[in-house]
């Protein structure tokens, strides 16, 4: 399915889904019917976050691959997905469950992404609220995520949720 066919199914759901018992849900990620959808994502999320990016096939080999295995060790990854209607989703989260010396069990939002229409309506914030459950469940202390400084929509909800920022991460162009 290519990018543009998978973008004007979940467009036409979403415009066309006006029945109450159609509410979107949160679920786990299944690989079989998911998988398409969030490698056909990878080039919107990366892109619009990293100036420069450039999709290839090595690298949505490489986040299949990464998926797969997500998906085999359920404890470390918890990827849920927003269901518009059985079988269309439109979006995801990806947590992972680290355990380090220096920060003990933490929690990493891996990916978050939500399809432009589904956007300003709460459900990123399902998604996140989601993840923070998955990490509570797997004793977490705390929550990590990177977002770009200029995507004031996600650092304006991160915020709301309570998240703060610990960090600097610093960029110098040499050409």
């Amino acid at each position: 399915m290519t990018k543009e066919n998978l973008f004007q199914k979940i467009f036409k759901k979403v415009i066309g889904s006006k029945d109450e018992n159609s509410e979107p849900r949160i679920r786990e990620f299944n690989l079989k019917t998911d998988l398409d959808f969030i490698l056909c994502w990878q080039e919107d999320l990366f892109t619009s976050n990293f100036v420069g990016f450039q999709i290839n096939p090595y690298f949505l080999r490489e986040q299949k691959r990464r998926l797969q295995e997500a998906e085999l060790n359920p404890f470390e990854h918890g990827i849920f997905v927003l269901e518009i209607s059985p079988g269309v989703i439109g979006g995801f989260i990806w947590c992972k469950i680290y355990d380090t010396n220096e920060y003990g069990v933490f929690g990493s939002v891996e990916e978050i992404y939500l399809v432009p229409a589904l956007r300003g309506k709460g459900f990123s914030k399902r998604l996140m609220e989601r993840g923070e459950e998955y990490f509570l469940e797997r004793k977490a202390k705390s929550v990590k995520l990177l977002v770009t400084i200029t995507n004031f929509a996600a650092v304006n909800l991160y915020q709301n949720l309570g998240y703060k920022v610990t960090r600097w991460e610093m960029q110098k162009d040499l050409t």
